[in-house]
Order: structure tokens, then sequence, then C-alpha cells
């Protein structure tokens, strides 16, 4: 049985009915005792500014973003629900020499998602979430450091945008991040098939 809403259904509301009715599996809420998992390619992924490396390789470390730029890059999507009704998801890239991986979770915050990103949930980002022709949309607002219990405002030094759509049979999503004067910095597109399974569970 399902719990009642998603993060995504909670900050949509009745535009929740307006989404690509094959794209609810991914965006509604995950029943008790299951996850979502996602398999697909990226027709490319990753850093487009050289000169940004030495800034991405230490978010990196911290499960935020890679330095690495390749095409045709295998992928993993793994989301998890927790009793307080946030989304957790892990990201794996699989790259030629080694796999990177960016976590976040999600959390309604009235018409907004928060999503805490990287080991730790060190950058908080707010999003706004529209509906365009049965396709979401997610544009970052306001970006902020995390320390423990202290939330530090940064200034919007960068924009991220997350659009996912439904065509050819697949699911496709396109995520960008913009830095004024320098474009696309950083970015990731590409297809991939998304179901549920029981949760694993770690050995003890």
């Amino acid at each position: 049985m399902r719990p009642s809403t998603s993060v995504y259904e909670r900050v949509l509301g009745p535009r929740f009915g307006d989404l690509d009715p094959r794209l609810t599996d991914y965006f509604g809420a995950l029943p008790p005792g299951t996850e979502g998992v996602g398999h697909g390619t990226f027709a490319a992924a990753g850093l487009r500014r050289r000169g940004l490396w030495p800034v991405f390789a230490v978010l990196a470390r911290l499960h935020i973003l890679f330095p690495e730029y390749e095409r045709d890059v295998a992928f993993t999507v793994v989301n998890t629900g927790d009793a307080q009704g946030a989304l957790r998801g892990i990201r794996s890239f699989h790259l030629r020499d080694r796999t990177r991986t960016m976590q976040d979770m999600m959390a309604a915050r009235g018409d907004r998602i928060v999503d805490r990103i990287g080991r730790g949930g060190l950058l908080e980002a707010t999003f706004r979430l529209d509906v365009e022709d049965g396709g979401l949309r997610m544009t970052s607002e306001h970006l902020a450091l995390r320390i423990g219990r202290l939330r530090f405002p940064l200034p919007r030094f960068a924009t991220v945008t997350v659009d996912e759509a439904w065509r050819d049979s697949r699911q496709h999503v396109d995520v960008r991040v913009r830095m004024p004067l320098l474009g696309d910095v950083f970015a990731y597109a590409g297809s991939f098939t998304y179901a549920t399974r029981a949760t694993r569970t770690t050995p003890h």
C-alpha cells in the first residue's frame, strides 16, 4: 500500500495530475518496503569547463558533482523514502576508469522542494516545480551551506535546472548547472527505465 503522497505530490498539489501518467511511478510515493531503481545511459555527462576542475574534484569527494566529462555513460539511480516523507537518491555514473556517486535528500517545504545535496547534506538547494507539456521542470532558486544545525545562505553563483519527460517509450532527464558568463558548466542528459523492487538490506 502506497503512502499518501510523495514530496512531488505535496509540492505540486493538483498540478501533479498534469504530469504524463507514465511518469507517476517515478514521481509518486514509493510503496512501503520498496525502492525505485533506474538504469540507463547518458549521451554525455560531466564538467564542461576544465578551468573549474580543482573545485569539482573537491565536490566529487563530497558526492555533489564530479570533474570528469565523458560520452555514453551508463548510470544507475536508486530512490528510497523514509518515515518523515523525505526522498533519498543515489546516482552512480559508471565512467571508464571509476564510478562517481551523487547523493541527495529531498523534502517538501510549502510549495518548494528543499534538496540537501552531497555527503551529510552539505549543500542545500531550494527548487521551484513547473509542469510543462506533461513533463516536470525543477529550477533552483536559493542555495545555502549546511553545517550541522547551522545554515549559511550563499549568493546565487549558479542555477540548476532538471527536466524530466517521457518520449520514445523511455523517461528522459536533462540536468544543467549554469553560472553567469560561463553558461553550462556541468550537465548530463539521457534516458532510462525505472521500476520498484523490495528494499535491499545490508547484513549486520
